[in-house]
């Protein structure tokens, strides 16, 4: 214990060692980022050319080279930095390179003579270079429509006047008489046409039957919405940091700022998702089967039928709208990298999305990256129904199964980031998060950080939290001051500190990386907080948590929760538009990065006691952080995600889910309740 306590305090007190390398002298260097002005390019008609590149860049003589190479190799040494040798450049060739003719991208000559351009540029400075990655656009949009667009088009102009022809529809019949509504709405054209009302799903979304079951629960639909807001949160900040930036020395400072270690905590909210996801399901399951030896083969087959009828129509619309008409929805400097990219991703792989196999096939490039969490719930979910029928089978043991379990879980866990020798956490630098493509290409991530063996111990504690909630969801296990006390320590302050402590442990460059310790912190992490978690919401449902609860249950919460599905689908749609229109190097933050260094001694001085200061220091990096993305971008984000989830679950999640009930349920004494739980 002396020793683990004498490494965590050098570690948290610990500065990173960084490059040395003076303001000027930065400065000096070739713009790592350069882009021209792209719609007035397009002016020049014909003549037009925006070609976008990377210039590697070498000395001319590599026996004496010049200052500025100098600098760049020093700066580039460093694993936080960008690589300063290699320009992401996008010019208007029509202005910027005057004698280059306009040719075809692959033609050979345009790379050449780009070439002998950039290389007379950067002469004085002693450098040369060549160019990959060329990508040109003209006047002409280089995505032309084909018949997969026109028979996509043709269907979402279909199925729209079809939802407001049902609309009508319903609509009218409201205006009769009850009798005649009931008359109209029970034939088969009449349910369909019901069931695919606006109006009829859009009172169906605001209306809450309110029960004692559902208003112990309700706490889980404003969990639902604040997970689903820090996922939208985290991709924001990505965007901004997707994109070329102006002040480049904020990017790669940022591992400086405590409140990166927020931001790097991702899988620890997703495994919330799993824990909530888990939790519905086992508590629905074991009240479906209290009086039950266990689960047949029919139950299990309409289980699983009823989650794919369910998802699959929402996900397909959202699959075959990104392979089609989203890239034909606007142009500019980074349409080609990020919704061209996601096209081309979709009409490959966009199947698997459908079948929630994208996670195992070519998933390196995934349509829609986000929805490798709805492959491994589906997963999960088809194994959790199996597992659960297990336990209730031999349900004395119920504990022993699943402390086993775990037990072998965390092992498995331990001993595979052990064998590919993973850090803790991935680290959040410059090149991994430009175009996204350090993460969408990440061995780790897809290993580890969204694998089955990372992710199973919080689904297993949402089964285990489930079966005991079910089981004593009559008694109160907080009723004493005592345990109440130790429900708030354990629920925020031992849940909070955990987030911080531990990532102090591992994000910092100074400290030597242990293979073993790293491996232990990942074994550990999301079982011992969904743990957490759980402690959180079994206090929640008896009432415990004072303001934190009362926000938990604030009523449109209940209503917002319902629509988290279509909004974790579709909010990154939106996320891709606005990142493919950037047209200029965005600003991030240069406060945090000019200052941070001189805040942090001010705030050491200020404060004496060195926990208190290290407290505000963390403190002040997380709002730092935060404070890279405005107010209005973040709830900008939030609310047009909202809006277009409304859409898609008015429009398709509902009607599809009361088509589902009215055609394709069992009697009501052999359907299991997963349906209007789980999800």
């Amino acid at each position: 214990m002396k020793y683990l306590f004498i490494v965590a305090v050098i570690v948290i007190f610990g500065i990173s060692k960084s490059v040395q390398v003076t303001d000027q002298q930065y400065a000096s260097m070739p713009d790592l980022f350069y882009l021209d002005n792209f719609d007035k390019c397009m002016l020049y008609g014909d003549r037009a050319l925006f070609c976008s590149f990377r210039y590697t860049l070498e000395p001319i003589d590599g026996q004496n080279v010049s200052e500025v190479w100098k600098i760049i190799q020093n700066v580039t040494s460093h694993i936080a930095n960008y690589q300063h040798n290699q320009l992401r450049h996008q010019i208007c060739v029509t202005t910027t390179c005057h004698d280059v003719r306009k040719a075809h991208e692959n033609d050979p000559t345009l790379k050449r003579e780009l070439e002998d351009c950039y290389n007379k540029k950067y002469t004085e400075l002693g450098l040369k270079g060549t160019i990959k990655e060329l990508s040109c656009e003209t006047a002409n949009s280089r995505y032309s429509v084909d018949w997969l667009d026109i028979i996509s088009g043709i269907f979402f102009i279909l199925y729209a006047s079809f939802i407001l022809y049902a609309t009508f529809y319903e609509s009218v019949a409201r205006y009769k008489s009850p009798e005649e509504y009931r008359r109209l709405t029970s034939t088969p054209k009449g349910v369909i046409l019901s069931s695919c009302s606006l109006v009829r799903s859009w009172i169906k979304l605001k209306t809450v039957n309110w029960t004692p079951e559902v208003e112990k629960l309700r706490c889980i639909q404003g969990l639902r919405f604040y997970n689903i807001g820090l996922v939208v949160l985290s991709h924001t900040v990505l965007t901004y940091l997707a994109v070329p930036t102006s002040n480049t020395k904020y990017p790669e400072n940022m591992h400086q700022s405590n409140g990166v270690l927020f931001f790097s905590s991702g899988p620890l909210c997703v495994g919330t998702f799993f824990f909530i996801s888990s939790f519905l399901l086992s508590q629905s399951l074991f009240e479906y089967l209290s009086d039950k030896k266990g689960i047949n083969m029919k139950m299990y087959i309409f289980a699983m039928a009823n989650r794919f009828f369910r998802l699959v129509p929402t996900v397909f619309f959202v699959v075959l709208f990104h392979a089609t008409w989203l890239r034909h929805f606007g142009a500019g400097p980074f349409w080609h990298d990020f919704i061209g990219e996601e096209f081309r991703k979709c009409r490959k792989n966009g199947w698997s999305n459908v079948l929630f196999l994208n996670n195992f096939v070519d998933k390196y490039n995934m349509c829609l990256p986000t929805t490798w969490y709805l492959a491994l719930d589906t997963q999960f979910f088809a194994f959790g129904i199996l597992y659960i029928g297990f336990i209730k089978k031999y349900e004395k043991y119920v504990w022993p199964i699943l402390g086993t379990t775990m037990l072998l879980n965390m092992t498995a866990t331990f001993l595979q980031n052990l064998y590919y020798d993973f850090p803790a956490l991935i680290f959040p630098t410059a090149e991994l998060q430009y175009k996204l493509e350090g993460l969408t290409h990440n061995f780790q991530f897809y290993t580890q950080i969204a694998g089955h063996i990372g992710n199973f111990g919080g689904y297993l504690n949402g089964i285990g939290f489930g079966y005991y909630y079910q089981k004593n969801k009559n008694k109160k296990i907080f009723n004493t001051k005592f345990r109440v006390f130790v429900w708030w320590m354990s629920t925020f302050v031992l849940a909070l500190s955990y987030i911080f402590i531990t990532s102090l442990i591992f994000f910092r460059w100074s400290v030597e990386r242990s293979p073993r310790w790293a491996s232990l912190y990942v074994a550990v992490s999301r079982p011992l907080f969904t743990f957490v978690i759980g402690i959180g919401l079994l206090g929640f449902t008896e009432g415990v948590g004072w303001l934190a609860l009362r926000v938990l249950q604030w009523s449109p919460l209940y209503v917002l929760g319902r629509l988290n599905f279509s909004v974790y689908l579709i909010h990154l749609s939106f996320a891709l538009i606005r990142l493919a229109y950037w047209r200029y190097p965005v600003y991030v933050s240069d406060y945090v990065m000019r200052y941070f260094e001189e805040r942090s001694q001010i705030t050491k001085r200020i404060c004496f006691i060195p926990d208190v200061s290290t407290f505000l220091l963390h403190l002040q990096g997380l709002l730092e952080m935060v404070g890279i993305v405005t107010a209005t971008t973040f709830f900008s984000d939030m609310v047009v995600s909202y809006i277009g989830g409304a859409v898609l679950t008015l429009c398709i999640e509902m009607p599809v889910a009361e088509l589902q009930k009215r055609f394709f349920s069992l009697p009501e004494k052999e359907k299991p309740e997963t349906e209007s739980k789980e999800q």
